[in-house]
């Protein structure tokens, strides 16, 4: 308490360099106090509730052999870790994106989509090692803490300096140094992560081997767009930190003990991943009753009975029968700047009330009541980032009412923003042909190129069979040799 009394003392805000250290210095080790630490029922509360807002934008895969065999590994990573009586739930998610990621209270996501540049069990075991070492080393709590500390520490240069725009740059420092985990913590979790592998029976060298998968597909992804003239897409995902050849994680990952030998499970894995769908959702396509899909921006969005939605003039439009509201959703190309700033630069409005920031299933986004510059009306705004656009939605209530009415305009406000909270990105699923994963064992002679002709696979395909089974970026298979290929049908 005394400490915060000095800093809001009118005496203090002028104080020397000196003293301005002293009280930083004292806020950045409360910061780090345990009492900002998530507690064991907070975590499962947040975990639970991040589960269902992530389930309901991404499906979870409907194959439950697959997830069934997930969990086993899942748990038998548990079992070897500092908390093996500790509730884990591992999901499959029906995402083609190449991913997995931990949550509070012991929530862990695999992709659908990485499991194809997977080669073994002990691979599958590497990942789900990594993501539990996230939730026993408290790193969600951790970067809690980092957060709040860069934020207080922000707030109080702003007042001692006077200068807002360093608050500011102190904060975004803050930001991107916790943003994701960190290269620090990811290490953490690799080296934790290892300990539990090497003691469930598995080889530490399949870490080191998923990484190298993940790093020879960012490349191949690089390489791709480069030659057809298109914006290389930044990975953030799993293991992103790690350079290629990691020295420091190879000898965090060797500790444990040799890297060789050890359980692969390579033909449990075989069994549990064949016949896998490939590339985008592969869940039921029946549509849900008051859910405009967009299958062009590729997302939906939900309305209540008696609004209707549909495409005019190349933005959506949505409104009541009585048609006494309007809601427009309009795609922008997205800048660099965070959606609020994108308001302000591209939007042109200096003027938000009520101006918050909004996450809407994991994607950022801002939201305010403006002025229609051509009507003069009260305006319901909203910016989510989705992909390379900015969606911008505008709802405006009819009559002369303003938002913050507490009666009807109020109403239609609750509405446009539970409209707008519904936003969710969705992957139709592709007509026709469906590209599956099979293995088979190769012949005298095969080669991936060959593979790729008689399979139909395209350009790119000879690279696409060498990422998934190891073997890029110029590797051929040999005689006999289990491989995957994929199909069509």
């Amino acid at each position: 308490m005394m400490v915060a009394a000095a800093i809001f003392d009118g005496r203090t805000m002028a104080c020397r360099p000196k003293r301005a250290s002293v009280v930083l210095l004292l806020l950045l080790l409360l910061a780090q106090h345990p009492a900002w630490a998530l507690s064991d029922a907070k975590a499962a509360k947040i975990g639970k509730e991040m589960y269902d807002e992530i389930t309901a934008s991404i499906p979870v895969y409907d194959g439950q052999g697959l997830n069934e065999y997930v969990t086993g590994v899942g748990q038998r990573i548990v079992e070897h870790s500092s908390l093996p009586d500790g509730q884990f739930t591992f999901t499959v998610l029906d995402s083609p994106d190449i991913n997995a990621f931990a949550t509070p209270g012991g929530y862990i996501y695999i992709n659908r989509g990485l499991l194809p540049y997977m080669n073994s069990e002990a691979q599958l075991a590497a990942v789900l090692a990594h993501e539990v070492a996230h939730v026993t080393e408290d790193h969600a709590s951790r970067q809690q803490r980092a957060q709040i500390g860069s934020n207080v520490i922000a707030g109080l240069l702003a007042v001692l300096t006077g200068s807002g725009e360093l608050g500011e740059a102190t904060a975004m420092w803050g930001a991107a140094t916790v943003r994701g985990y960190g290269r620090e913590m990811e290490l953490e979790a690799d080296a934790v992560g290892a300990r539990f592998l090497s003691a469930a029976g598995y080889s530490t060298q399949a870490m080191i081997d998923m990484i190298s998968q993940l790093k020879d597909h960012e490349r191949f992804s690089k390489q791709r767009a480069a030659e057809r003239g298109k914006k290389p897409v930044s990975y953030h995902g799993l293991f992103s930190t790690h350079p290629r050849n990691d020295k420091r994680l190879r000898e965090l990952v060797s500790r444990p003990g040799p890297l060789t030998g050890g359980n692969t499970g390579v033909v449990a894995f075989r069994k549990a991943t064949e016949g896998l769908p490939l590339g985008q959702g592969t869940s039921s396509t029946s549509r849900k009753e008051h859910r405009y899909y967009d299958t062009q921006g590729r997302f939906t969005l939900d309305y209540p009975e008696g609004w209707s939605f549909q495409k005019k003039d190349g933005r959506i439009v949505g409104e009541p029968e009585d048609k006494s509201a309007l809601l427009t959703l309009e795609a922008a190309a997205r800048t660099r700047d965070d959606p609020q700033t994108f308001i302000k630069k591209s939007l042109g409005i200096d003027f938000i009330r009520k101006s918050e920031p909004l996450v809407v299933a994991r994607l950022k986004g801002h939201s305010g009541v403006v002025t229609d510059q051509s009507s003069g009306r009260d305006t319901r705004l909203a910016v989510i980032y989705y992909g390379y656009k900015a969606h911008v939605f505008k709802g405006i209530p009819g009559g002369d009412a303003t938002l913050e009415d507490k009666h009807g305009a109020a109403a239609y406000d609750d509405t446009f923003k539970s409209i707008i909270a519904s936003f969710r990105p969705w992957a139709p699923r592709r007509s026709g042909t469906t590209p599956h994963l099979h293995y088979v064992k190769a012949k005298s002679g095969a080669t991936y190129a060959k593979l790729a002709t008689v399979l139909q696979l395209g350009r790119d395909g000879a690279d696409e069979l060498r990422l998934m089974n190891g073997q890029y970026p110029g590797g051929e298979p040999e005689s006999g040799q289990w491989i995957k290929i994929i199909r069509l049908r």
